[in-house]
C-alpha cells in the first residue's frame, strides 16, 4: 500500500513539475520545476530497486545539468523581476513537505525494505552498475557521446551568445 501512495505522490509531483516547466514564465522558476522533476523521478528508480540510477539521476542530472542550465540562464539575463513576493499558499505548501520529509526518516529509521527480486531472478537484469555499464558503453555509446556534446555546443552557444550582446551594449 505504501510503495503505490509513494508512486502515486511522486508521479503526480513530476507530472505538476513537467507543467511548471511549460507554464512558467520566468526561465529560472522553468529549470527549478525540471529540478523538481527529475527528484521525483530519482523516487520512482528508487521505487524500481535500481538504486545506483536512483544515484545517478540526483548527482548527475538534478545536480550537474540542472547546475549547468541554471549557469546558462544565468549568463542569458533572466527577466528582472520587481521585489520579491511570496505566495499566498507558501505555508500550506510547506506542510506537505515537511510531512513527506519526517515520513521518508520515519521509514529509513523503521528499517523500510525496497523491492527484492524474485529467488530465480538475474540480480544483474536492472539498475545494476553492470547492466547500465554494458548498455552504456556498447548500444548506447553513440547518443551517449552525441549528448554530451550537444550540452557542450549549447553552453558554449549561450556564452558566445551572453558576450555578443553586452560587448554590442557598450558600442552604443
Amino acid at each position: 500500500m505504501i510503495p503505490q501512495l509513494v508512486f502515486w505522490f511522486f508521479a503526480a509531483m513530476a507530472v505538476l513539475g513537467g507543467l511548471g516547466v511549460i507554464l512558467s514564465r520566468e526561465p529560472i522558476k522553468s529549470v527549478l520545476s525540471l529540478v523538481i522533476v527529475m527528484l521525483a523521478l530519482s523516487v520512482e528508480f528508487l521505487l524500481l530497486s535500481a538504486q545506483f540510477v536512483f544515484a545517478v539521476q540526483v548527482i548527475v542530472y538534478a545536480g550537474a545539468v540542472m547546475v549547468l542550465f541554471l549557469f546558462v540562464v544565468a549568463l542569458l539575463g533572466p527577466i528582472k523581476e520587481g521585489p520579491a513576493r511570496s505566495l499566498r499558499f507558501q505555508w500550506w505548501l510547506s506542510i506537505p513537505v515537511v510531512a513527506v520529509f519526517f515520513g521518508v526518516i520515519w521509514a529509513e529509521l523503521g528499517g523500510i525494505r525496497y523491492h527484492q527480486p524474485a529467488q530465480g531472478d538475474d540480480l544483474n537484469a536492472f539498475g545494476s552498475v553492470q547492466q547500465i555499464a554494458q548498455g552504456l558503453f556498447t548500444t548506447f555509446l553513440f547518443p551517449f557521446e552525441l549528448t554530451s556534446v550537444m550540452l557542450l555546443v549549447a553552453a558554449i552557444g549561450a556564452i558566445y551568445l551572453s558576450r555578443r550582446t553586452s560587448d554590442e551594449e557598450r558600442e552604443v
